[in-house]
């Protein structure tokens, strides 16, 4: 009796498959892929899941599959040509509700920290004590190993120094295609007394970056930062 039900059952599944097109059965396998992974995925790593499929017909599913979500609490988010199952933005409140009270990946000063080099890449470590106040070192180490920055080169000054920028993980992180929908600094209503702490200790940068020029052009040199 329970062979019989399982035979049914496979005999049911082989019959909805093979009513379905090969788009439908295309669709349902990037559906798939989608969904189980963890991280956004571009049409050409889709198309090595699958096999033997061009990359056109992989992009044509997914924009199929975005239209079928228009009205789902998910989305298809795309972000530099890859492509992640995302709940959508408006139900983020609801989503925060859950983990309330959860530790947080991030503390507050984490936070400022990954702020002041989103609107200031590429910065240097010493740029960013600067407008903090306080060694960051720690921090910086922290955002890194999350992967959320990145040392995109050095600056060519005294000593060389590391400059940071944000990675392609932050704006997956934040929901964000490109650094141009950060809001604007003005749209935060940074305070009178945070201006002035800000633009004070960037003039004090560049005031240290001339005297660094000076020192090079003399012949002085310094260890590089690590």
């Amino acid at each position: 009796m329970e062979d019989s039900k399982t035979n049914s059952l496979q005999n049911s599944e082989e019959s909805n498959i093979s009513n379905k097109s090969a788009f439908d059965l295309l669709k349902s396998k990037v559906e798939a892929i989608l969904f189980v992974s963890d991280t956004p995925l571009e049409a050409g790593d889709i198309r090595n899941w699958i096999g033997e499929v061009s990359l056109s017909d992989i992009r044509m599913a997914i924009r199929a599959l975005a239209f079928e979500y228009e009205d789902r609490a998910f989305e298809i988010f795309e972000n530099g040509n890859k492509y992640q199952i995302r709940t959508r933005i408006e139900h983020i409140g609801l989503i925060k509700k859950q983990y309330a009270g959860k530790a947080r990946s991030l503390s507050k000063n984490a936070l400022e920290t990954l702020a002041i080099i989103a609107y200031r890449q590429p910065i240097t470590r010493a740029q960013i004590n600067a407008l903090r106040q306080v060694d960051s070192s720690s921090i910086v180490q922290t955002l890194k190993e999350k992967e959320l920055i990145y040392a995109s080169g050095t600056r060519k000054e005294v000593g060389n120094p590391l400059e940071y920028k944000t990675s392609q993980k932050f704006l997956e992180v934040f929901g964000l295609s490109s650094l141009s929908e950060l809001p604007s600094l003005r749209s935060l209503q940074m305070n009178i007394d945070d201006q002035k702490k800000a633009v004070l200790a960037l003039n004090s940068i560049e005031e240290q970056q001339e005297d660094n020029t000076s020192a090079s052009d003399i012949g002085y040199s310094s260890q590089e930062e690590s």
